[in-house]
């Protein structure tokens, strides 16, 4: 395998057009499919910013290896390895539902933790304020 169809694997893997992933990498609307066919290779700066967005490392995207991520926490294999071994049991549109959920799932947490930030943002502001003086009767 060559970095051409790692680069696709990746991207359908993601569900995601030439377009989309040049968008979000903010690259020109060609940059990806050019990548793709082998007319152009990206710089090292390019690399890395690929390898970053896919969650991958460089000697993976460079298919020295087939290792996506060599630096994952080694007391997450275990955990890994069973999602794995009922990943691979499952059928291909039950697969296709787990990684919808999966991405819901990301979402979420995404979302949950930008609320966090504005949540201490606001606490942040301080805002002083006056109390209307009290009549007595």
């Amino acid at each position: 395998m060559e970095f051409k169809e790692r680069l696709k694997s990746l991207r359908k893997e993601r569900k995601l057009t030439q377009s989309a992933l040049g968008n979000i990498l903010n690259y020109g609307y060609t940059a990806i499919s050019n990548y793709e066919s082998g007319r152009n290779e990206p710089s090292i700066k390019d690399l890395k910013k690929i390898a970053v967005y896919f969650d991958v490392s460089l000697d993976y995207l460079l298919c020295v290896n087939d290792v996506k991520n060599p630096y994952v926490e080694s007391d997450c294999h275990e955990q890994f390895d069973e999602f794995k071994n009922i990943y691979t049991a499952l059928e291909q549109s039950k697969r296709d539902t787990l990684e919808d959920f999966m991405r819901w799932l990301l979402d979420q947490q995404l979302r949950t933790t930008q609320n966090q930030i504005k949540s201490l943002k606001v606490a942040e502001n301080t805002v002083q304020y006056k109390a209307k003086p009290s009549i007595d009767k």
